[in-house]
């Protein structure tokens, strides 16, 4: 009897251990790897084959996506290992909205006190979401005449960003049948326009902003002139030697030696020192160059003393070092501006010299 156990026990453990044998081997993992880049952008097409790379088994089936909408696509596959034994998988792949927002906008023009909706102004669209935010920044005034940068921001559901800078230009009202227009500068102060020239605070104003008519002046000022003799005097009692070496220059003049300097240098270098003819301080009749009209001046006695005096007499240093970016023109240490004592005073500005750009909020820009 016990002999027969001992069989049949051993028969029962030999059919275990085959049946366990034929389930291992029919179970028999199946191995995949997945591609680091799971994200696709919308729209694009798509073999979701070629995401994955099968190491060990067979694919049997993968499903496809769609990328007409964004977000993250269930993609199921079936793998069978060589016994036939079938593994049911899935993975995901993200659509993304990569196209930015499209924001249509001109620069704008409006006169002094006109309401304005800036928004209005911008066209948005985008290649997916109805609802783009916008949003507008940058400081303007719209009772002071003058040009101010205004940003659009064109967000999407998927953080796209679109930035664009347009200029607000706010202008000076026409006023009827008297052929004179009226601005407030960036710095509070009354300007107007009449007959082409322009004043602000009643300082006449010619700068790469603010033309002159071609016909306008006709010399230098008595006020200028009688002004530079008394500095004249009061520098010769100091044994220096002042006169002027270019005064009043006409537009026709103007012309001519801006062309001169352009076909030697080329325009864009040319505008950095000469005016363009109607745009010169020499047509105004209150400015003039003195001496030597070079950078050979800069460290002499008369250069020193009249940037450090000048202003007594009615007179501002016009085009400062470092100041070229306000001004529009390099440093000249031999030009200089009537604009009388007490302006001319605060200008100075203990030898720190301000720019009438600067004190009065203009520009200098063709």
């Amino acid at each position: 009897m016990k002999k027969g156990r001992l069989i049949v026990l051993t028969f029962l453990l030999l059919i275990i251990l085959i049946v366990g044998v034929i389930l291992y081997f029919y179970n028999e993992k199946v191995e995949y790897r997945l591609n680091e880049n799971l994200v696709v952008s919308l729209n694009d097409e798509v073999n979701t084959k070629d995401y994955i790379t099968i190491l060990k088994g067979d694919l049997i089936s993968i499903s496809d996506i769609k990328t007409d909408t964004i977000g993250k696509k269930k993609v199921d596959f079936i793998l069978k290992n060589k016994f036939g034994h079938k593994y049911n998988k899935s993975f995901y792949i993200e659509v993304k909205d990569t196209i930015f927002p499209v924001i249509e906008v001109d620069n704008i023009t409006v006169t002094l006190g006109t309401k304005i909706d800036l928004e209005k102004y911008a066209k948005v669209s985008d290649n997916y979401d109805d609802n783009v935010k916008l949003e507008i920044s940058g400081e303007y005034n719209i009772n002071k005449a003058g040009k101010y940068t205004i940003k659009y921001v064109a967000t999407d559901s998927s953080l796209n960003e679109t930035v664009k800078e347009i200029i607000l230009t706010v202008k000076e009202k026409q006023v009827a049948n008297t052929g004179t227009s009226y601005f407030t500068t960036s710095k509070g102060f009354s300007g107007y326009t009449k007959n082409g020239v322009t004043y602000i605070d009643g300082i006449l104003i010619a700068n790469k902003s603010y033309s002159l008519p071609a016909n306008y002046g006709n010399g230098l000022t008595n006020d200028t002139l009688k002004a530079f003799n008394k500095m004249k005097e009061e520098a010769k009692k100091e044994g220096l030697n002042i006169y002027i070496s270019s005064g009043f220059r006409s537009y026709a003049t103007q012309k001519t030696i801006y062309n001169n300097y352009v076909k030697r240098d080329g325009k864009e270098e040319a505008d950095t020192y000469s005016a363009r003819p109607g745009y010169s301080e020499h047509q105004t009749g209150l400015a003039f160059d003195v001496n030597t009209i070079s950078s050979a001046f800069d460290n002499t006695k008369e250069a020193k003393w009249l940037s450090a005096n000048c202003y007594k007499y009615g007179f501002i240093l016009r085009y400062p070092k470092g100041k070229d970016n306000e001004t529009g023109y390099m440093y000249e240490s031999w030009h200089f501006r009537y604009v009388g004592e007490n302006l001319a005073s605060k200008l100075y500005n203990n030898g720190d010299w301000i720019t009438l750009e600067s004190y009065f909020g203009i520009t200098s820009k063709y």
